[in-house]
């Protein structure tokens, strides 16, 4: 019988399926249609959402976004605001506070949840919410349960009129096909990684991607990773691999055909220049052929990859000791405020 967190990669595209038809039919006051800013309230896993509808969907949204995974409510957040907190368990501290915070101000506030406080909260205040069923993530584990954050979020923000673009499911119908040479690669590129610190590179849609796998490989692998989107990077990083001697990088790039052409070219020349400082490089080229097809691909392809990091150094892909040790020591710790 396959491991819980393998099959939870493996359903990714049905919890986007879920997500998508659910979101669609939570009701919403007209005056959620008026909002002048967006704000996404959430930490960890839950904020892939703002990091995917940064580079996703950047040309698509229609109001400025911004993200707020700190204990202050930006000073403009008001009732021109739709305030969205983000929290798969329903339970995260930070996310709480804030949202408690937005309906104080005002603000036209939504939550993103399976259910605990959150939603409590949004009851109270008889405000939306998309509460899902995570029938298609028998891990548990929020991580590999992003088909019904993200898509949830986008499908939120489609019906607002937020985003000017309709997520078409049959997209997605396209990674079934895609599915076992994308774990083949996976698998064959953790052995490679094995001992050394990965770095993941990305660009145009799939940056959102880049973040999601470096916390996929602290998570699940157990394993210090970092990530860098291009052109940034090519302003700075490239400066910093001359020293020390003896490190132990190897950058992932995540290479995609739907990317501008002048970041393709950039990415082709940082791996040059990372190879001639001594590191190691390796590409992975996605095989699908839209950009949200792409992105649910690569998502897959990262909870392969650190599933089997994972497996290599012998850790429990679910378990997550030190985050958990973290929050017991600080719940009984003094209040926020």
């Amino acid at each position: 019988m396959k491991d819980t967190a393998l099959q939870s990669i493996e359903l990714i595209s049905e919890q986007a399926k879920q997500a998508l038809s659910e979101a669609a039919a939570v009701e919403f006051p007209d005056s959620f249609r008026e909002a002048e800013n967006i704000v996404i309230a959430g930490m960890g896993g839950s904020m892939y959402v703002f990091y995917v509808l940064e580079s996703l969907y950047k040309t698509s949204l229609t109001r400025p976004l911004s993200k707020l995974n700190t204990y202050t409510l930006p000073n403009f957040v008001g009732p021109k605001t739709l305030f969205i907190a983000s929290s798969y368990s329903g339970t995260t501290e930070e996310v709480i506070y804030n949202l408690k915070e937005a309906h104080k101000a005002g603000a036209m506030c939504v939550a993103i949840s399976n259910g605990g406080e959150l939603i409590a909260i949004q009851k109270e205040h008889s405000a939306p919410y998309y509460q899902f069923e995570p029938k298609h993530n028998p891990s548990g584990q929020p991580r590999m349960g992003q088909g019904y954050m993200l898509f949830g979020c986008a499908s939120i923000l489609e019906k607002l009129g937020y985003l000017n673009s309709k997520t078409d499911i049959s997209v997605l119908n396209e990674i079934a096909g895609v599915q076992d040479a994308v774990s083949k690669e996976a698998r064959d590129l953790a052995t490679k990684l094995k001992g050394a610190i990965p770095v993941y590179v990305a660009s145009d849609h799939l940056s959102g991607n880049a973040h999601i796998v470096r916390n996929q490989t602290n998570e699940t692998a157990k394993l210090f990773a970092d990530y860098n989107t291009i052109p940034e990077l090519n302003h700075h990083l490239m400066e910093g691999l001359k020293n020390p001697k003896d490190k132990k990088l190897a950058f992932v790039f995540i290479d995609s055909e739907l990317y501008i052409n002048r970041n393709r070219e950039r990415l082709n020349l940082t791996r040059e220049v990372v190879e001639k400082n001594g590191a190691a490089s390796h590409v992975y080229t996605t095989k699908t052929s839209t950009r949200i097809a792409q992105f649910v691909e690569v998502l897959m392809w990262g909870g392969y990859l650190t599933y089997y990091m994972a497996a290599d150094y012998k850790e429990n892909p679910n378990a997550i000791p030190w985050v958990d040790y973290f929050k017991e020591k600080l719940g009984k710790l003094q209040n926020i405020r």
